[in-house]
């Protein structure tokens, strides 16, 4: 790990500003000189990664979902408009938005920068493959994010390397933005090894997120969520669905379900990164020399009024918090009381080092808070914990909505509910019963990991959900968000 951070460090000056879409850009890192030796473009690649350290990309990433569903709502007067995410009443001029939307088409210039030079470099074939899939990996990814917040959005397959190409761009639809995903994903998959390495995508991660975009359109097809009228058959994306995550849990044996709860979070050591369930996920070391090679993640989940330094009740140290995210009570109390998701992993009270107790939630912005992103060897307020982007559970429970209440459906989704000390699914469901069911078991299994809001919107409750069950107010439209304002004026075509 400390090997990517210390390239990233390298091509930092390569970094700032030379693939962005800001306005005046002035150079790009798209010289065909760079790219003469495998060396060279791993570098390039590993630059293509580095764009989704920013904080600016980070903290919208964590920021969006997590305030905008059920699971937190932000602390009074935190900053980047983040309130209107959980008031549902976002606007072109949001902060998070603005920084998000910029971020992910650097990571999109970069990508396709990567993807022009190594469809025929000289090198190695088996590393030009692997860094072409790398490419298209990262391609899809950003595309794929990018089309779930804001719906029709420009559509970027080609790098920016004149002046005159950063503008004038209209919006891609949305069926076309996903036809660009799956190519570049098929693609992905037919070049990528299967090579852990942490934080880079291979091709079980590429499989991972097919999997994904399939079961999106396929679950927003078949609920009538709002902008998917154009796929075909939902039946149709299921079975890919299922076929693709089956690709991930059954075709290969690097990741893995991992049946030790607590073990999944464990940042502790270098090798809890590349854990069983890891597939992919952005690296962050607490030993880092900057914000975003470092994170200060889990001081956004611990509330502001706890103690510097202190235990949890099994002894795990951890620090202070800001308390950016104060977890809803009703959203807790909606787990079983019996589930070690709640018992284990939703922290109630913090010890000192004698084991008396020295904090419990005193109401407000104080309340429990998710264990999820805990580094007890942190360095004042650097840790690892970092956001996990695409895990092997997230596909398991994949893999089961697809199937529907099948043998295979019931047998993945109870490996889950067993992990966690609940009870085998009711047999016999029906299968809009069974598919709400797995979706339920999302909300408890994937929570504050920045699921749930993508999860609300591809089943088309949004309304039903946030509005009729946990009482918020939607102003605007909730399935999609504006596309932000400044980029409107720079890209004066739509």
């Amino acid at each position: 790990m400390k090997k990517i951070y210390n390239i990233f460090l390298a091509i930092t000056v390569l970094g700032i500003g030379s693939c962005s879409l800001d306005p005046d850009p002035t150079t790009f890192l798209s010289d065909s000189n760079f790219f003469s030796t495998a060396e060279e473009t791993n570098s390039a690649v590993l630059h293509s990664y580095q764009a989704m350290t920013f904080l600016d990309y980070l903290r919208p990433y964590m920021n969006i979902p997590t305030t905008a569903s059920e699971e937190a709502f932000p602390k009074e007067g935190e900053g980047l408009n983040i309130n209107q995410f959980e008031e549902w009443n976002v606007d072109d001029r949001n902060q998070n938005l603005e920084q998000f939307f910029r971020l992910s088409y650097v990571g999109l210039n970069r990508a396709n920068t990567v993807i022009e030079k190594t469809k025929e470099a000289s090198y190695d074939e088996s590393l030009r493959a692997k860094y072409h899939g790398e490419g298209l990996f990262l391609r899809a990814w950003h595309h794929f994010m990018l089309v779930r917040l804001f719906g029709s959005t420009p559509l970027r397959v080609s790098a920016v390397d004149q002046l005159d190409e950063v503008r004038g761009i209209p919006d891609a639809s949305i069926e076309e933005v996903y036809t660009s995903i799956q190519s570049d994903l098929k693609e992905a998959i037919n070049l990528l090894p299967i090579q852990r390495e942490g934080g880079r995508a291979d091709r079980v991660a590429a499989q991972a997120l097919l999997s994904k975009v399939y079961i999106t359109m396929a679950s927003a097809r078949q609920s009538g969520s709002p902008g998917y009228e154009w796929v075909s058959d939902a039946d149709t994306f299921y079975g890919l669905a299922s076929e693709m995550a089956s690709a991930v849990i059954n075709g290969q044996s690097e990741y893995t379900f991992d049946p030790d709860l607590l073990n999944i979070y464990n940042v502790a050591e270098p090798q809890s990164f590349n854990g069983p369930e890891h597939i992919f996920f952005i690296p962050q070391d607490r030993n880092g020399l900057v914000e975003g090679e470092f994170s200060k993640l889990s001081k956004f989940f611990i509330p502001a009024d706890t103690p510097t330094t202190s235990f949890l009740a099994d002894g795990t140290a951890t620090h202070g918090g800001f308390g950016v995210y104060v977890s809803e009570l009703p959203f807790l109390a909606s787990f079983d009381n019996t589930d070690r998701r709640k018992t284990e992993l939703i922290v109630n009270e913090l010890f000192d080092e004698n084991g008396i107790s020295s904090w419990t939630p005193s109401g407000g912005e104080s309340a429990p808070f998710s264990r999820k992103y805990i580094d007890p060897k942190f360095i004042g307020d650097n840790t690892s914990t970092h956001p996990y982007l695409l895990r092997f559970t997230d596909i398991l429970l994949i893999y089961a909505e697809a199937e529907g209440p099948s043998a295979e459906g019931y047998t993945a989704v109870n490996r889950v509910r067993q992990r966690a000390g609940l009870p085998d699914l009711t047999p016999g469901l029906s299968i809009t019963d069974f598919r709400d069911k797995i979706i339920e078991e999302r909300s408890f299994e994937l929570a504050f990991e920045a699921n749930r809001l993508y999860d609300l919107r591809r089943t088309n409750t949004v309304e039903s959900v946030l509005q009729d069950i946990y009482g918020k107010v939607i102003v605007n439209n909730p399935y999609f968000y504006p596309i932000p304002a400044i980029e409107r004026q720079l890209n004066p075509t739509n």
